[in-house]
């Protein structure tokens, strides 16, 4: 959208350098700190093009751009600085935005293409734990950014639906006589199958045979025997019922669920064009890929595929995964949402796709993010307050469903000291809006690589970089609309020429700059960057509704109708836009806080 402003400085400047706008678009930024102006446009590029001094050309191209009187230029060395008149802002932007304010936040670089997104993709018999909020909310934005941005997005929740651990779990239900009855009848079906998972895992450490019985039940299950392969089944439908509960709780889909069991018949080929094309060897009787044998000398140790007692491995369903989704979607790209932790693993395998001769070898991404640290306020025995990952309440692990309940619990208590008379559903959807959407943008807000801090009292702020502050933003313009309607039933749409106040061409500029960091946000695969924008915008609306306050004649609601209903445009088009960028980022927009 800020091409809308930028159109005529820059076909200008087109002329005089004989280089193309857009390429020129690309150039603009934000101006050095401490510079007054709305833009700025280095030099360097274009003037070791022309043979002469950046300096010189700033200079030339100010004095140009100034004698069109197309903006107000000045040059502070190799930058072009400009200032737009803030009538001209609002007459660029508001037309082609007062329709439609989500198209701030919509962009066609994408279009024709597709992105698988593999995100969350917890393991069965297990709850989804407070760190999962990682993976699960990076990989949610990142699909919703993307589809925005005008790609085709495929959600794929890889279940780890397979492997030993099955094997495990199937002894212990089997030795202790377990049945579905039991599993039915408990309150809590996951919590059931996890701590009979702890107890066959710590019984088959203290007893070699036990170990080797999980062995036995897991190749079982791979041969594909009838009464494993029904526990399984079993197992795996009461995990799925818990984690959909979770996931409606913080509005998250997908489009596929096929886990890991589902390319158990997918692995066989891709080993045999492993062993066909010479690429494998036998390392202590487990089948590897030696890649630094094959001139790959960054990778030490060799890439497992099989092991002695012929089970599969991750990388082995991973090649079989990425083969299958390639035949499905034909997938421009394919993102793998996981912790930095396996960032071998994905190295490693991303490598034998390309020795495979893969033609999506080189549309893998691994999308790592660091960990999440909550604060300990309950330190349990031998333990101190502190940062702790994935722990407080006495040192136990925090379960994602816990900290998002707590989260509406707080928050339901803050709805109701500010606003008492919000009641009922009403009230009980906002603290649902809030709370939930205080811990996911605590998560989406920092650069995904960093690690986050998770504080309950930080995060529900409505100051600060919060989600709540945003939501509130969001609140506060739809406040305002109410009342306009009320007081200007009959009010025409406004004059945009009237928004000459720099307070107000700081918002629109906002505003035209969300599509951009939309775009940046997909090619580095970073919500951040859309957080921090939404932000930055939140902050400008309240810069400018705060001025009213002090100035009666700057409000929205003002004597003059004309002031007020060409201010009226601006809250609307702020409003479709925050509202836009808290779901692309999975917030909902609540209309009253």
């Amino acid at each position: 959208m800020l091409d809308l402003v930028t159109a005529p400085v820059l076909a200008l400047i087109s002329d005089r350098l004989a280089l193309p706008p857009a390429e020129l678009a690309r150039l603009l930024g934000p101006p050095a700190k401490g510079v007054l102006a709305d833009l700025a446009f280095p030099c360097f590029q274009p003037a070791k093009a022309k043979g002469v001094p950046p300096p010189k050309l700033a200079a030339e191209l100010a004095e140009a751009v100034n004698q069109a009187g197309l903006a107000q230029a000045t040059a502070a060395g190799p930058f072009l600085n400009l200032v737009f008149p803030a009538e001209q802002v609002a007459a660029a932007l508001i037309p082609a935005l007062s329709a439609d304010p989500t198209l701030a936040l919509r962009s066609r670089a994408g279009a024709g293409k597709t992105a698988c997104i593999d995100f969350s993709s917890p393991n069965i018999a297990k709850h989804l734990a407070f760190h999962h909020i990682r993976s699960t909310m990076i990989g949610n934005s990142l699909a919703r950014i993307y589809g925005a941005a005008g790609w085709k997005v495929v959600r794929i929740n890889f279940l780890g639906d397979w492997g030993t651990a099955f094997g495990r779990l199937i002894s212990g239900w089997t030795r202790e006589g377990l049945t579905l009855t039991q599993l039915e009848a408990a309150t809590d079906r996951v919590t059931f199958l996890n701590e009979l998972y702890v107890r066959a895992s710590q019984a088959a450490k203290a007893d070699p045979a036990l170990e080797e019985d999980a062995r036995r039940w897991s190749k079982k299950l791979e041969d594909g025997d009838a009464e494993a392969r029904h526990l399984w089944q079993i197992f795996k439908d009461a995990s799925l019922a818990e984690f959909k509960r979770v996931y409606a709780l913080l509005g998250v889909d997908f489009d596929s669920w096929k886990g890991e069991a589902h390319y158990e018949d997918k692995m066989a080929p891709v080993l045999a064009e492993l062993e066909g094309k010479s690429l494998t060897s036998i390392d202590q009787g487990a089948t590897v890929v030696d890649l630094a044998a094959h001139g790959l000398k960054q990778f030490k140790k060799p890439m497992l595929l099989k092991r002695a007692d012929g089970g599969t491995l991750y990388a082995t369903r991973d090649l079989a995964a990425a083969d299958d989704r390639f035949r499905e979607f034909t997938y421009d790209r394919s993102l793998y949402v996981v912790d930095l932790g396996q960032s071998l693993h994905f190295q490693e395998w991303f490598a034998a796709a390309k020795l495979l001769g893969r033609p999506y070898a080189d549309r893998l991404r691994h999308i790592g993010f660091g960990i999440v640290l909550m604060w300990n306020d309950e330190p349990g025995e031998g333990l101190e307050p502190g940062w702790a990952r994935g722990r407080t309440r006495g040192g136990k692990i925090m379960l994602l469903r816990e900290v998002l309940e707590e989260g509406v619990d707080r928050a339901r208590a803050i709805v109701a000291e500010k606003n008492p008379e919000i009641v009922g559903d009403e009230r009980e959807a906002i603290a649902r809006a809030v709370g939930v959407g205080a811990v996911v943008f605590n998560d989406v807000k920092n650069a995904r690589t960093n690690d986050v801090k998770f504080k309950f009292e930080e995060a529900l702020r409505f100051d600060g970089e919060t989600g709540p502050y945003i939501q509130f933003s969001h609140a506060r313009l739809c406040s305002i609309e109410r009342k306009f309607a009320d007081l200007y039933p009959q009010a025409e749409a406004g004059d945009p020429r009237l928004l000459a106040r720099d307070d107000e061409k700081a918002v629109l500029l906002a505003i035209a700059r969300l599509q951009g960091q939309l775009e940046r946000a997909v090619e580095a695969d970073e919500p951040s960057i859309v957080a921090q924008a939404l932000l930055g915008l939140a902050g400008a609306v309240s810069t400018w509704l705060t001025a009213g306050g002090r100035e009666p004649t700057a409000r929205v609601l003002c004597d003059d109708i004309r002031f007020a209903a060409a201010r009226l445009q601006l809250v609307r088009i702020a409003r479709g836009a925050i509202g836009e960028g808290l779901r692309l980022l999975g917030l909902i927009p609540p209309e009253r806080m």
